[in-house]
């Protein structure tokens, strides 16, 4: 009886074991930068960008009157958006949607920390914390919690404050400008992994919503991908879902992590692109793309 008993632990372990492996959202692709949104429900969110090529950690923490709009939301408090989301039933999903289309770069974390330490640093930590017990809300399995961790521990955090943002002209006479924000954040969060890569993506906007194809493209070059052509289709060429296309296996599974983890495209259609196109990679951007912002 012991020993099956044993058994029986040691096989619910691997199970358990094998489900937070298969939820990671930053186990196997630890050469890229990670975007976490830290929320504190009712007071406030915060951006923390963890970069492994230079081992540092980004912290903002946004304005609590800061107001940001939402393609399919409208425009609501930044402080607000937690509680907006629970009636829908899962407020750090929709922090975490909202926020990733505000600063127009791919946010995969998030973590909710229901009691505000005032430091965001403080707050990342007990998220973590919590997380690794199985008591946080979060979409962060226990090995991402456990690898980000370990760099809360060994990189050097800079956290942008409010003089900061004055200087930049993103703070003027106590008024917040989102899109200065968004410029003077958006220039410090290059991804080197996938820079390197040295990727050409053309667009075609096939969701007829103005401007969303425009929306794809800030994300895509502030991630550190080379956008060469955003293009639009008549409605007859519309689509309910987006979907990428590139010209081998290989490098659909190379970019698939961009596309098919952070962006949720799904597989790539493995295809010769167009010359017309005279990119590598050519992403429809569908009806459904309006839920990334």
């Amino acid at each position: 009886v012991k020993w099956v008993v044993v058994f029986l632990v040691v096989m619910i372990g691997i199970g358990l074991g094998i489900r937070e492996w298969q939820q990671s959202v930053l186990v196997g692709h630890r050469q890229y930068r990670f975007n976490l949104a830290v929320i504190v429900p009712d007071k406030g969110v915060s951006f923390v960008s963890f970069d492994p090529a230079e081992e540092t950690a980004l912290l903002l923490p946004f304005p609590t009157d800061l107001a940001i709009n939402s393609r399919g939301s409208g425009e609501y408090s930044i402080a607000s958006l937690y509680k907006l989301g629970t009636y829908g039933g899962n407020g750090g999903a929709f922090a975490r949607q909202k926020i990733q289309g505000f600063m127009r770069v791919p946010v995969p974390g998030y973590l909710v920390v229901k009691v505000d330490t005032l430091s965001v640093r403080a707050n990342l930590r007990r998220g973590l914390l919590y997380s690794l017990v199985g008591k946080g809300e979060t979409n962060l399995s226990v090995f991402d919690a456990i690898l980000l961790m370990a760099r809360s521990s060994g990189y050097r955090f800079r956290e942008i404050d409010q003089e900061e943002l004055v200087r930049a002209g993103v703070i003027e006479a106590k008024t917040y400008h989102p899109e200065r924000l968004q410029e003077y954040v958006g220039s410090r969060l290059f991804d080197w992994g996938v820079g390197e890569s040295q990727e050409t993506v053309a667009i075609i906007n096939a969701s007829g919503e103005n401007g969303l194809g425009s929306d794809m493209a800030d994300f895509l070059t502030n991630l550190g991908l080379d956008v060469v052509m955003v293009r639009s289709v008549d409605n007859a060429e519309l689509l309910e879902h987006s979907e990428w296309q590139t010209e081998s296996q290989e490098k659909a599974e190379d970019l698939d992590y961009i596309f098919g983890n952070l962006f949720g495209l799904g597989r790539a259609k493995v295809e010769k692109v167009g010359e017309e196109y005279r990119s590598s990679v050519l992403v429809r951007v569908g009806k459904d793309a309006k839920e990334l912002f």
